[in-house]
């Protein structure tokens, strides 16, 4: 009798147990994200808005406008997702055993580099008559820009530098060749000669798989895995052609990102709102560069900037920062754009939006991070391109030079409004001289929110040119061909090649 209780007491504590379980994991988990709207302009597919950060309610940031929109998101979902994928074993295993880093969720917010622009006096000058005719190419499109603050040039062969800047840096200061600005998308360029160099290291391969070099990341299990694509590989990422959504359409989940307390780069990762597609077709997305930078720090046990200062800024002494609230040089030229939502037509952005300067490197410098957030001055970009693409230059391998010209499609896409060959963050252009003579361009573009940048290599003249502008320059240049900055390049090749 007393073992018949006994048998009945412990079934029915088990099913108490299991109706407790039951209940607890039935229970939908609610985050609650503030988001303060702004309205500026965009880079590309770079929106400056507030990006909003997957933070919990009590650390939601404190609102600039009055009312901000809450945002209710179930992860209820996602952790099932999440915990399905937990077993897919990854079709493409690393050529090389790679190392498996310990990574305490770097971030490169948290480095406070203080970083001095100060132009070389050691390399030697071209002729008059080239520097002659480089100020001429850029004052003629500057004279003729309908829009414009300033315009900041440089070229560079290797044992030569030729420098110039006109125009308004802020308000009442004028430009100088030092003046730091934002280089856009030609920060992309970093990340690609970053992941190549640690491939050649072995710690992972271009055909590795997201889940395979990323999952033991400890972000990673907050990625929606309808939306982030676990069998993308490293090389589908850096050409472009992962399938995966831009993070930068969820303009009402940016919209927070500017005053929120606390940011890292995978809450990026985590404002994705469509899945993905099939690999395989171009396709400009950021989001390829956000996991990319997780990649490379998870791997290199190091926030993005320690890596870059590491691999190529100290051994090719080559100054660069990157944008936030605590990095960004004093003098840093001002983004001047389109000023209607704020009573005017064109000028300075920051004279005239409600906020500092301050608040504005903070907010860009979390929605760019390793797409488009370094500042640099053009005679630093002129050489970073030079030694990137220069037989000559040391910044890569003569091999992953090779692989990196090589990853160019055959088929041209239309990129920026003309149709290029798109690499791992490059793109070639076929340029025309005066002569008729066909030159090949190598480098990469970018612009928005107030600047715009480019970078051109000739491999043919051995000659690299960086133009940087406090303006979007986004219309026909002087020369009737193409936009200003791309008027300049081909008129400094055209001078050149004389």
């Amino acid at each position: 009798m007393f073992l018949r209780v006994l048998k009945i007491f412990l079934i029915l504590a088990f099913g108490m147990l299991c109706v407790a379980c039951g209940s607890s994991s039935s229970t939908s988990q609610v985050i609650i994200v503030e988001q303060v709207p702004t309205s500026v302009a965009d880079d590309q597919r770079i929106v400056d808005t507030a990006v909003a950060t997957t933070a919990p309610a009590t650390e939601s940031a404190t609102s600039i406008p009055p009312s901000p929109t809450k945002v209710m998101i179930s992860t209820a979902t996602v952790k099932a997702t999440q915990e399905e994928q937990i077993e897919i074993t990854p079709s493409v295993t690393p050529t090389i055993e790679a190392p498996s880093p310990t990574v305490p969720v770097p971030t490169a917010t948290l480095v406070t580099k203080q970083v001095s622009f100060v132009a070389s006096t050691e390399y030697d000058s071209f002729s008059v008559e080239q520097q002659d005719a480089f100020r001429d190419i850029v004052d003629a499109e500057f004279e003729a820009a309908k829009e414009k603050a300033s315009i900041s040039v440089a070229v560079f062969a290797g044992d030569r530098l030729w420098t110039y800047a006109i125009g308004e840096a802020n308000t009442g200061t004028d430009i100088g060749v030092s003046t730091p600005i934002l280089i856009g998308s030609t920060s992309k360029t970093f990340v690609s000669a970053l992941v190549l160099h640690q491939i050649e290291k072995g710690y992972y391969a271009l055909d590795d798989t997201l889940e395979l070099v990323l999952s033991d990341h400890p972000d990673y299990p907050s990625f929606d895995q309808t939306k982030v694509n676990s069998g993308v590989t490293v090389r589908e990422m850096l050409s472009m052609t992962s399938g995966l959504a831009d993070f930068n359409e969820n303009f009402k989940g940016k919209a927070g990102l500017f005053s929120a307390q606390e940011w890292k780069p995978a809450d990026n990762i985590n404002l994705l709102q469509s899945g993905y597609s099939s690999p395989g077709n171009f396709q400009y997305v950021d989001t390829n560069l956000v996991l990319l930078g997780l990649i490379a720090e998870k791997f290199g046990e190091k926030d993005l900037y320690g890596l870059y200062e590491e691999a190529f800024l100290e051994p090719l002494g080559i100054s660069a920062v990157f944008l936030s609230e605590d990095t960004t040089p004093e003098n840093t030229a001002r983004p001047y754009d389109d000023i209607s939502n704020y009573g005017g037509s064109f000028g300075n952005l920051i004279d005239a939006v409600p906020y500092s300067f301050d608040y504005y490197t903070k907010g860009q410098g979390r929605i760019r991070w390793a797409c488009c957030g370094l500042i640099s001055t053009p005679e630093n970009m002129a050489r970073w391109g030079y030694e990137l693409y220069s037989d000559n230059g040391r910044a890569i391998s003569r091999e992953n030079r090779n692989v990196l010209i090589q990853s160019l499609a055959k088929n041209p896409v239309n990129f920026q409004g003309s149709m290029q060959n798109y690499g791992y963050f490059m793109a070639k252009r076929i340029l025309a001289l005066s002569d008729a003579t066909e030159i090949t361009a190598y480098g990469h573009p970018g612009g928005g929110g107030g600047y715009s940048s480019l970078l051109r290599y000739s491999p043919e003249l051995d000659l690299s040119v960086s133009v940087l502008a406090n303006s979007t320059l986004s219309f026909q240049g002087y020369c009737g061909e193409h936009a200003p900055r791309t008027c300049i390049a081909v008129g400094i090749f055209d001078a050149y090649s004389q």
